[in-house]
This record gives C-alpha cells, sequence and structure tokens, in this order.
C-alpha cells in the first residue's frame, strides 16, 4: 500500500478496536494480540491516510515522563514522514499531560532500521543520551484573564537578563502584547508598553541597571533582513528582545530564545489563554521555566485536543 500526496495523514489516539485493521495494515497479523495491549494499557498514537491505518506510536508514562517505545509504519507508506508526524503527535500529547520531555527509547526487536529517524530527529531538535534521544518539551500554562497573562510576563521578567530574545505568536487579540505588558513591568522599563504594530519597534529604557525592552512587531516582515534593518543587533546585548509574529523569521537573530506560542481554548464563551513556552538553545538549558506555574493558573487538566487537531499555529496574534 503507497500513500499519494493527495492522501493527507491525520493523526488520532488509538483503541483497543482498532488491533486488527493496524495489524493487517502492518503486516504483522501476528501482532495483533500485543498490538491491543498497547492499545488498552498505553498511549498510542494512530497515522491514517485514505481512511486506513499507515503508522503507530506506543507511548509509554515513564514516572510522569513520556517515552515512546515503539513506532510501527506499513509496507509502502513514506516512512520517515509518517514517523515524523507521529512523533509531533506524540510530542503534542506528551506536552499536554505535563511531561517535561519525549524520550524516543531505542528498541531492537524492528525489523526496519532505525538509522534514518535517529539522524533527522538529531537535526531537529532531539539531543542523544546513550542509546535514546530526547527532546525537551514545551512549559504549559493557562492564563484567564489579561491579570494573569500579564502576571505571567511579570514573573518571566524575574529570570530574564539582558540578551535574551523572545519570540511570540498567537491569533489576533491573543494577548501576545499583555504578555510583553508584564514583561515590562516586571523589568521596570520606562515609558508605556503598547503595540509596535505601526512603528515596528519601540525601545524602552531599563532603570536602576537593569535591562532595557526592545518591543518589535515583525507582521509585515518577510525575511530576517528586514528585521535586521531595524538595528537590533545595537540593543540586544544590553536589553530583553520581544519579538511579536517572530516565528519563522527572528530565530537566527539569537543561538538561544524562548518561543511562546498562546492559543484560545476554543470555547468562544471562555477567555483562557493557553501558552506554551518552548526554551531554544544552551542560555536555557537546566533554566527551571517550571516557576512560571506559581503565576498561572493551575492547569490540572489537558484541553483534550489531542493529536488529531491541526497543529498548533506559528503565525497567531
Amino acid at each position: 500500500m503507497e500513500t499519494t500526496e493527495t492522501e493527507s495523514r491525520q493523526l488520532r489516539v488509538g483503541d483497543p478496536s482498532d488491533a486488527p485493521a493496524l495489524a493487517q495494515a502492518l503486516g504483522e497479523q501476528q501482532l495483533t494480540d500485543q498490538v491491543a495491549r498497547w492499545l488498552d494499557e498505553d498511549l498510542c498514537v494512530l497515522a491514517e491516510a485514505g481512511g486506513r491505518p499507515v503508522g503507530l506510536l506506543r507511548l509509554v508514562d515513564e514516572s510522569g515522563r513520556a517515552a515512546v517505545h515503539a513506532i510501527l509504519v506499513a509496507p509502502g507508506a513514506q516512512r520517515l514522514d509518517v514517523e515524523r508526524d507521529l512523533l509531533e503527535g506524540a510530542a503534542q500529547l506528551a506536552t499536554d499531560l505535563g511531561s517535561h520531555d519525549l524520550r524516543v527509547k531505542s528498541w531492537s526487536d524492528h525489523p526496519m532500521d532505525r538509522a534514518a529517524l535517529r539522524a533527522d530527529l538529531l537535526e531537529h531538535g532531539y539531543r542523544a543520551d546513550g542509546a535514546d534521544l530526547v527532546r525537551t518539551l514545551p512549559i504549559r500554562l493557562e492564563a484567564a484573564t489579561t491579570e494573569e497573562m500579564r502576571s505571567l510576563g511579570v514573573a518571566l521578567a524575574q529570570i530574564l537578563r539582558a540578551g535574551d530574545l523572545i519570540l511570540t505568536s498567537g491569533d489576533l487579540g491573543a494577548g501576545k502584547t499583555t504578555l510583553t505588558q508584564g514583561i515590562g513591568a516586571g523589568l521596570g522599563v520606562q515609558g508605556p508598553v503598547i503595540s509596535p504594530t505601526f512603528v515596528l519597534v519601540r525601545r524602552h529604557a531599563g532603570t536602576e541597571g537593569r535591562p532595557g525592552l526592545v518591543h518589535v512587531d515583525a507582521y509585515r516582515l518577510g525575511s530576517l533582513a528586514e528585521l535586521v534593518d531595524l538595528d537590533l543587533d545595537e540593543t540586544m546585548d544590553e536589553s530583553v528582545t520581544v519579538v511579536e509574529w517572530g516565528a519563522g523569521i527572528a530565530e537566527e537573530l539569537e543561538g538561544s530564545y524562548l518561543e511562546i506560542d498562546i492559543e484560545r481554548s476554543g470555547d468562544p464563551a471562555d477567555d483562557t489563554r493557553i501558552l506554551y513556552i518552548q526554551p531554544v538553545g544552551p542560555r536555557w538549558q537546566g533554566v527551571d521555566l517550571g516557576v512560571l506555574r506559581q503565576a498561572a493558573r493551575p492547569a490540572d487538566a489537558p484541553d483534550h485536543r489531542g493529536p488529531d487537531t491541526p497543529a498548533r499555529s506559528e503565525e497567531a496574534q
């Protein structure tokens, strides 16, 4: 069975009733009972194309940490693409369930060569930990009100230092500027922090030896070169730089940054915002972002979107 580009893949959480069709599609009928146990006892991400199963990922809870114990892909499917999709679904599930990282375990009983997948993951945010590969997951927080969003910014400011770069994304009105106002308040910068939509960049001087704040709106910018033309390099070393709509443009400004994606809850009657904070680069290794939970609304339960929903938008204000 060969999937085509027109048969887009969908992800969902599997259940035991999927076992016979999965085993048949995978060419592993002898594993029907084993697959059924996985589906019953663990969280399993199922990939489908054209209404047919094309892949299965087994996600296991190891003392509060999410671990991938197996990935199976149907013969004829685009193996590496399916594996990537399954792992993105697993990462989203693990993030919503509060896992700090996603560990891809080494397994020796799979008949296919894993070298291509390992090399691909090492190029896309995973690091080697012995025979396993590990990816640090975003911190998931909730803010029910504008005040809570601003409080999160104030709390974040306490762990920021001069030279830090923050990239924010989220639908129009999601709260990016409100979060930045909280950062400015936490840093104690001069002047009111308002949206830089029409001027592209606003600079706020620091006080009492603390970093200043550079607030950028990259919505109308199409490239890193246009961003560099704003002369950010002149102030980045002495300020905290926040770039709204920066995903896909501003990552190369610094080797380390915080990526913050802000989403609405999905309920039109609920103003809650869900924040995914992803640390990138050596600056953030060992920094405990979990302290931000004290300023956030408790996220005791995930929003149950599951991996069958579209991937989180990179371009949402």
